[in-house]
């Protein structure tokens, strides 16, 4: 299922007009739209390495501390098949 990542579909940009003005920093939009663009591909990044790491170890290999507390259902659910215990 997640054995092969990088046959990712591309997000196809459109083109966007806009009016410009003499009192908007553009450079600083852009630089705004730089910053996020990274932000988002290191966001993408992680997201794909903890399912490579959940496909390889299971799903118990990474979970939030939350699910560590008492009472907690996560890990006891991750181990069933289909809602029924193995």
């Amino acid at each position: 299922m997640f054995g092969n990542l990088s046959n990712e579909t591309e997000i196809k940009q459109e083109s966007n007009y806009e009016q410009i003005d003499l009192f908007t920093n553009y450079e600083e939009i852009e630089n705004k739209k730089r910053e996020e663009t990274k932000k988002m591909e290191k966001e993408k990044q992680i997201q794909k390495t903890i399912i490579e790491i959940k496909y390889k170890y299971g799903k118990n290999a990474i979970l939030k501390g939350m699910n560590l507390e008492e009472g907690a259902t996560t890990i006891d659910r991750n181990r069933q098949i289909g809602g029924h215990n193995e």
